[in-house]
């Protein structure tokens, strides 16, 4: 039924018209956070943001406002984590409340007729994005319908990051999409486990031997590891924390081509590339990064919705080696990183914090590399590319600089994006450590390598 107030307000953005929907669910109960959800909220609360997941969507298939208004019944009704409030206790503590049923809240923006709608939706998707989620009180997902001339034109969608992640979008969107086209249910019967299941898994004695393990992995690369990543800090003055697009076609091809050849998947070459131009950049070598690393590889947890990734510890020798050989160290040294990519990060913290007292020194992690492409784009695939095509290509790759970051908790980040013909770097920097000059020369020297590298 459509909302009887006339403007209706959603994430804090005016809607002219809404719909409720109803929903109901399994997983409902209070508990304990997941390691992955413990670990999203200490990095939105550094960053004093959602972190939101989503955008705008074209429609082009002809569904209304109630296909999207059943679209987001079965989010809800299907992921417990989309029905999650976040409280924190007189202690601190924090514990999620999973609803069993309970009303959604469809938007609906309709446009001017003079307006243009896919700007009306970017602009709502911008709105929602930069506005934080009242998680104790609001269900970490808004959606809502752009119409024009009473058509809809897109779908907006912002998801909290402590209900998702990259992998549980995909998920999500998987089973949207595979629904029996007449009744609307799943494929599969049974949903995955929800994050009040998880997090009862994660302290069995099972799951803490792992996390046990992955903390001595850690600790041996910590008591090894050099303790600068980066030289002096320096100020440059403002804005100190930027964000920048590297777009290559070039590194596209070249890192499938290297990958093709040598055996690995496309990431794992343009990883290698990463810790070659990070050591010639610093100096310091061995490169020590911190990748993300998905987890839904783990037993039964393929099509879990809420999120799942952390940060693994990956230490590669790329010294005095042909850039193959890097390649080859990089796919081993990744197969330890992600199998060890597992753990309590709270006690993470505590053995991280030990570890840095009893050495007298901070051991800097600064550097993280993040492929976002779950597989998509990176198989080493496609016909033979030649060196002048790719020589011929780097002449189309461009740098742009977006708007600053107001506070950053790390040094370097390249995040990969998900366009499937080209490579969009996404370099976040704290400039007082990696200089603007230095982006663009780290940036096309990991471009150079990878064309180079192709016969």
């Amino acid at each position: 039924m459509a909302l009887p107030v006339p403007q209706t307000i959603l994430g804090g953005a005016r809607m002219t018209d809404a719909i409720v929907v109803p929903f109901e669910g399994p997983g409902a109960g209070v508990g304990e956070l997941t390691w992955g959800q413990r670990k999203v909220w200490t990095i939105m609360q550094q960053a004093e943001s959602s972190l939101s997941m989503g955008g705008a969507v074209p429609v082009t298939d002809g569904r209304t406002v109630q296909d999207l208004a059943s679209e987001l019944a079965f989010f809800m009704s299907r992921y417990a984590s989309m029905r999650a409030l976040i409280r924190s206790g007189s202690d601190g503590a924090l514990s999620q409340v999973v609803a069993a049923f309970g009303e959604a809240t469809l938007g609906i923006l309709d446009v001017p007729d003079d307006a243009d709608p896919a700007q009306a939706a970017q602009d709502l998707a911008d709105r929602w994005e930069a506005t934080r989620f009242d998680h104790a009180r609001e269900w970490p997902i808004r959606m809502a319908a752009v119409r024009a001339r009473g058509v809809v034109t897109h779908v907006v969608v912002t998801i909290s990051h402590v209900a998702t992640d990259a992998g549980g979008i995909a998920a999500m969107l998987e089973e949207l999409g595979t629904r029996d086209p007449l009744t609307g249910e799943p494929k599969n019967p049974e949903p995955a486990m929800g994050p009040l299941e998880l997090a009862a898994h994660q302290r069995t004695a099972s799951v803490r031997r792992q996390s046990e393990a992955s903390l001595r992995y850690w600790e041996r690369l910590l008591r090894s590891a050099a303790p600068l990543r980066f030289g002096p800090h320096v100020d440059r003055g403002e804005p100190r924390y930027r964000r920048a697009y590297f777009t290559s076609r070039a590194l596209h091809l070249a890192s499938k081509a290297v990958a093709a050849r040598v055996g690995v998947p496309a990431s794992t070459a343009l990883l290698a590339g990463y810790a070659v131009a990070v050591a010639r950049l610093t100096g310091i070598g061995p490169a020590v990064i911190q990748v993300v690393v998905g987890n839904r590889f783990r037993p039964g947890l393929a099509d879990v919705s809420h999120p799942l990734s952390v940060n693994g510890l990956l230490t590669v020798d790329v010294a005095d080696a042909p850039f193959d050989e890097v390649v080859d160290r990089t796919q081993r040294a990744m197969a330890l990183c992600s199998k060890y990519a597992y753990y309590d990060p709270t006690k993470l913290e505590e053995l991280r914090a030990r570890i840095n007292e009893e050495r007298g020194e901070t051991i800097d992690l600064s550097c993280l590399f993040n492929d976002r492409r779950l597989g998509i784009g990176t198989e080493p695939l496609g016909p033979p590319v030649s060196r002048h095509e790719l020589e011929a290509a780097q002449h189309e790759s461009t740098l742009r600089w977006a708007e600053p970051f107001t506070t950053y908790h790390d040094k370097l980040m390249i995040q990969v994006g998900t366009s499937p013909d080209t490579v969009e770097l996404e370099v976040q920097v704290d400039t007082h450590h990696v200089s603007v000059a230095e982006v663009q020369a780290l940036v096309l020297d990991m471009e150079s390598l990878l064309v180079l590298a192709t016969p």
